[in-house]
């Protein structure tokens, strides 16, 4: 594959991810298990990738590649080892110049989350009481000297503007595995799952989708 065709790849997934992302917040039915098709799919692809081309920073397929590989790297949430595999390599770009110090601070967050641990930036959000809230956040009366220091605005304004981009957080539909009725799921926090009760079989289930927390869905 050579870099035209590369960066052609990169941007028909990035597009695939965020087209599943919309169908989610449009409620659509099995939107939540398109999306974890989709991610599934793009980490298998990445994974390949970073293996035989290295990390697609802007040296190699330019801004607009270099984000949608960090779109498909976030996404990855199902594929631990490969995220945590991602965050090193894009370290490595952003230190050189050849990666977005912005895409860093929040495939940093993802990681640390999905570890257990608190976030460092305040990129990844939960919904609460109808809001956007930064989830598990280290040092919080910090953090926007944090964000400042990769090219944030303040945490304010970016719960803000979460707030105005897909409105006030609902509830996404999915089927129940049993019965195929709609369930409606509260999301989790990123790294986080959630246990629903169908309310026409009373069967379990557990998801661990995200939550958008950039302009593009991530």
């Amino acid at each position: 594959m050579n870099e035209n065709e590369l960066l052609e790849e990169l941007l028909s997934r990035r597009d695939a991810d965020q087209a599943a992302r919309s169908a989610v917040a449009r409620r659509e039915r099995e939107a939540l298990a398109h999306v974890m098709q989709i991610d599934d799919a793009n980490g298998l692809w990445l994974a390949k990738i970073i293996e035989t081309a290295g990390w697609p920073g802007r040296s190699l397929v330019g801004d607009e590649g270099a984000h949608a590989a960090w779109l498909l790297a976030q996404h990855a949430d199902r594929r631990p080892a490969l995220q945590r595999r991602c965050l090193h390599l894009l370290g490595e770009a952003v230190a050189v110049g050849d990666a977005s110090p912005t895409d860093l601070a929040y495939l940093t967050d993802r990681v640390l989350l999905a570890s257990g641990e608190q976030q460092i930036y305040g990129t990844q959000m939960t919904a609460r009481d109808g809001q956007f809230v930064a989830c598990r956040l280290r040092a919080p009366e910090t953090v926007d000297d944090r964000r400042a220091s990769v090219g944030l605005g303040t945490l304010a304004a970016h719960l803000r503007n979460a707030l105005d981009l897909y409105g006030p957080p609902s509830p996404a539909p999915m089927l129940c595995p049993q019965c195929h009725g709609e369930i409606d799921v509260w999301l989790p926090e990123p790294g986080g799952q959630s246990t629903v009760e169908c309310p026409g079989c009373h069967s379990i289930a557990t998801i661990r989708p995200d939550i958008p927390s950039r302009k593009t869905l991530g």
